[in-house]
């Protein structure tokens, strides 16, 4: 009797452990077989990466306290590095798995470092003055323009794209606002940040067209 030189898919296994292929086609008595993916954050390099360069530098400023004291943190100070750098790579790891067009991601990083410097800047040293200008609070307001359109949005390119612009134009009006009322001309973190801005905003527009 002959032996079909077919494999006999009911014959296989229908189930895979993680390092195993999977048969995703079969074409001529051969199959072609895709290596799974497996393994989660730690089998992707570029994880690894990101993940340890956040904590390479949460254990500088520890490391530096070792020998100068120009640096002076405090527990409190460790712990919100810990969540600000902590939810940027989180939302990083988001936007990785929520969508595979790499203008969206492109987009979602710059719009998330314009935030976080923002942040860090303006709790650090102070973008208009030092840290205790009232006047600074006023910069908190891009990102939240932008995580409120985002929120609306529903996180869609498009929607992300005019959340961006918006956060543009508030940056913008904030820089107006401080210099009509005298307290400093704030051009050159405006002409920075603004641009971040509009280049992710872009980014999401071309992301919003596939």
């Amino acid at each position: 009797m002959a032996i079909s030189a077919k494999p006999q898919i009911l014959l296989m296994p229908l189930t895979h452990g993680p390092g195993q292929g999977r048969v995703s086609a079969i074409h001529g008595g051969k199959h072609v077989v895709e290596q799974a993916k497996s393994g989660g954050v730690w089998r992707n390099p570029w994880r690894l990466i990101g993940w340890g360069g956040i904590a390479a530098l949460m254990l500088t400023p520890a490391v530096a306290m070792q020998f100068t004291d120009a640096v002076n943190w405090t527990v409190g100070d460790f712990v919100f590095a810990a969540l600000m750098f902590g939810s940027v790579g989180l939302a990083v790891e988001l936007t990785v798995r929520a969508h595979p067009a790499w203008t969206y991601r492109a987009g979602m990083g710059i719009a998330l470092a314009a935030s976080f410097l923002t942040i860090w800047i303006n709790l650090a040293v102070g973008i208009v003055g030092d840290e205790g200008n009232p006047v600074n609070a006023l910069f908190f307001l891009v990102p939240l323009v932008a995580v409120a359109g985002s929120l609306i949005g529903g996180f869609r390119a498009r929607f992300m794209a005019v959340a961006a612009a918006l956060a543009a134009a508030t940056q913008i009006g904030v820089m107006l606002y401080i210099w009509a009322t005298g307290q400093g001309f704030p051009i050159g973190v405006t002409a920075f940040f603004g641009t971040l801005w509009l280049v992710a905003a872009a980014l999401f527009r071309q992301a919003g067209r596939h």
